[in-house]
């Protein structure tokens, strides 16, 4: 394994960040390791950590369908890399479905090698999130 710089880390980290955030699985994987992981933090209801593939499936599944498309926007506050380990800093900000509004923090830890995500640590308000999103009632498609 060759070590990224950390400039080619960081575009990793956020061209997949931005695949993921458009509900674009394919393009976020395209910047991924096949075997990369997601780490979920304990107070959520999901296995510690799964494949980065079918975490975000789960995610926009679960959570995402809770969003009013209209007018939800990610601001992307900072990027530090240290090696091969990104911190991406960014705020997610919207409606849900029935008009609650939905701000949050997040902090993602991804780390990158030989140019391609391997593990995605997100860090934010899980209570927040559970308590706003997963309690909402999903809309059925049809």
């Amino acid at each position: 394994m060759t070590e990224s710089t950390p400039d080619f880390a960081e575009e990793a980290a956020l061209a997949f960040l931005r695949g993921f955030w458009a509900s674009d699985l394919d393009e976020a994987m395209r910047h991924a390791a096949p075997d990369a992981s997601w780490v979920f933090a304990r107070s959520l209801p999901y296995e510690r950590e799964m494949p980065a593939r079918e975490a975000m499936q789960r995610i926009l599944d679960d959570m995402f369908e809770s969003f009013d498309p209209e007018g939800f926007r990610i601001e992307h506050r900072a990027c530090v890399s240290d090696g091969d380990t990104v911190m991406v800093e960014y705020s997610a900000h919207g409606k849900t479905r029935s008009g609650k509004p939905y701000d949050n923090d997040y902090v993602m830890s991804i780390s990158v090698a030989d140019g391609k995500v391997t593990s995605v640590r997100p860090h934010t308000d899980t209570l927040h999130l559970v308590q706003l999103l997963m309690d909402e009632p999903q809309q059925e498609a049809g």
